[in-house]
């Protein structure tokens, strides 16, 4: 709620600004008899009438450039009336000349002191220009000379605020009050400088008075649901925001409040379907669009996220944060040349930009470029060096199958890194590949002894010591403990079925098997594991199929499928 006073300010000055110079007939523009009125408009006999009635008939049809010259003749055919020269004030200001009119009330001021037509277009100039303190002393002088105006004292109670000059204002607004109980803005207003002072209680108070006299009063019902919100009362604020909207749906800050609530909460459709309401109403509001972008973006609604995205571009096409976005958003939808675009425009402008190198780093490993991948890993690591990135560029090696290449650079992190669990446990993976089975067990229990609970360590040791058959009871420990971390962990229940096979307890390698099959269901060694138990309990049949499975995704493990057809081989070569 920052800036609410000066928002108020704004509200009066728009509405000072909206009422018109005239009413409908020539006779009813003169303004109640105030003390100190000098005169009225023309008299139908003078010689600047007929000029005043064609100004009058322009700024009725809106020519304001005719009504400025009909007035100034007018005025000239009768220079002393400080009518006359109000309503060309008024003029000015419409057509935008607002230092001709400020300088020109001034001068009307100064002729007529206690003119209160030209005090009151005086206040709102200086109001408009931020003169607050020039404003104030103008909404005095009108106080002083007609002490029955309401509208000066909430123009004076809001000025006060708005310099935080807080018990002037509450001052000023209650002896409106005292006078006019039933004013609904003065309660308003009231319960506005409360709210600025952070006397909340006291605020909520005026606010609900304010609608027992004005029920339908939306933006007291939105002040009352920002009073809820800094309490956390939640619910209470949801539903004084839902009332002002069904009181009015264009109210578009409760909307927005309310928008945030539900992101809060997680009601993200709801969050989407208020922001959507705003941006209908407000189109050009950038900042609606970007967080629709975003939440899209969260709701997995990709094309919708890069629309909004592309339309806060298009009016801000430097914000490089949305650009990410929409390069991360494309990068989803593997629109990978997209999405290497936006995020090429990105480096353009910030060549070290650490989340566009990271992205498009991935998106040439996606693509297989993997020269071009390590080269702007290379870029990445100079900006930036992290023990992930060398991580994320010792796998680009892996794919160019370099293990050469993948064990050095890990080394190298570690050097500079030190005891970075993650560095050693890839490190580990790398010498498995390599065939160094010492290096990989001493390299997994570095890791362990940097985070007893590294779960995919657990498991990596556990499983390579039950595949050589080696250490089962500690391999069968080291599984438990990893599965203990993340029970739901298919390729960990995979280990401890095949450690159970290994001890020769086949039933139970047999339920954790199926289990696992059923966690991934795509996974080759599983389905080859499964053939293995099945085969050993001389279940030749459902060997034969599990063994089968495998084969069906032979790609995602180097050397599977020789080894699951040289199985099939032999068993179908026993039946026989």
């Amino acid at each position: 709620m920052r800036g609410k006073l000066l928002l108020l300010t704004t509200v009066i000055y728009l509405y000072s600004c909206a009422a018109p110079a005239v009413t409908e007939r020539p006779s009813a523009v003169l303004p109640p008899e105030p003390a100190g009125k000098v005169e009225a408009a023309p008299s139908a006999d003078s010689s600047s009438y007929l000029n005043f009635i064609l100004g009058y008939q322009a700024e009725l049809e809106g020519r304001w450039e005719d009504a400025l010259r009909y007035y100034e003749a007018a005025s000239s055919e009768d220079p002393a009336s400080p009518y006359l020269k109000v309503q060309i004030g008024y003029i000015l200001l419409r057509t935008g000349k607002v230092k001709e009119a400020t300088e020109r009330m001034e001068s009307v001021v100064k002729d007529h002191p206690d003119y209160l037509p030209a005090l009151k277009l005086l206040g709102q100039l200086y109001n408009g220009q931020k003169r607050i303190a020039e404003a104030i002393e103008v909404y005095r002088r009108i106080i002083e000379i007609d002490p029955s105006d309401p509208d000066a004292y909430l123009f004076l109670g809001v000025l006060y605020a708005s310099e935080k000059r807080y018990p002037e204002s509450v001052e000023i607004l209650e002896s409106l009050l005292e006078e006019k109980p039933d004013s609904i803005m003065a309660l308003y207003y009231l319960a506005s400088v409360y709210f600025d002072m952070k006397e909340y209680d006291t605020a909520e108070e005026y606010f609900k008075k304010t609608l027992e006299l004005k029920p339908d009063f939306d933006a007291a019902l939105f002040n009352l649901g920002v009073i809820s919100e800094l309490r956390e009362e939640i619910e209470e604020a949801t539903e004084y925001y839902k009332k002002a909207i069904r009181i009015n749906p264009h109210n578009v800050q409760a909307r927005e409040r309310l928008s945030r609530i539900y992101i809060k909460e997680k009601k993200i459709d709801k969050a989407i379907g208020e922001l959507e309401k705003i941006s209908r109403q407000l189109p050009k509001n950038i900042e609606v669009h970007k967080r629709l972008g975003l939440l899209y973006l969260d709701g997995n609604e990709y094309d919708k996220a890069i629309e909004e995205f592309r339309i806060v571009l298009e009016a801000q096409p430097e914000d490089l944060t949305v650009r990410y976005y929409l390069a991360l958003t494309l990068e989803m939808l593997k629109k990978y040349d997209l999405a290497e675009k936006e995020l090429m425009t990105i480096l353009e402008k910030e060549p070290g930009n650490v989340k566009a190198l990271l992205h498009l780093s991935y998106i040439y490993t996606e693509r297989e470029e993997y020269e071009k991948a390590l080269k702007t890993y290379d870029e990445l690591i100079a900006a930036d060096a992290k023990p992930e990135y060398f991580i994320y560029k010792a796998f680009v090696f892996l794919k160019l199958k370099d293990t050469e290449s993948a064990a050095r650079l890990l080394e190298d992190g570690i050097a500079r890194f030190g005891d970075d669990a993650e560095l050693y446990f890839n490190l580990a993976v790398v010498y498995e590949k390599q065939k160094r089975f010492d290096e990989m067990v001493t390299a997994l229990k570095k890791v362990l002894s940097i985070d007893p609970d590294h779960a995919d360590a657990l498991n990596y040791l556990g499983y390579s010591y039950a595949d050589k058959g080696i250490n089962l009871d500690e391999a069968l420990a080291l599984i438990q403990k990893a599965l203990s971390l993340k029970p739901d962990n298919g390729y960990i229940v995979d280990s401890l079925g095949w450690v159970y096979y290994k001890l020769g307890r086949y039933t139970e390698a047999l339920k954790e098997l199926k289990r696992a099959s059923e966690i991934v269901n795509d996974d080759p060694v599983i389905y080859e594991h499964l053939g293995d138990v099945f085969n050993a309990i001389s279940n030749k049949k459902e060997a034969l199929e599990s063994y089968n499975k495998a084969l069906k995704y032979h790609e995602k493990e180097e050397g599977l499928k020789e080894r699951v057809e040289k199985k099939i081989e032999r068993l179908t070569t026993e039946e026989r």
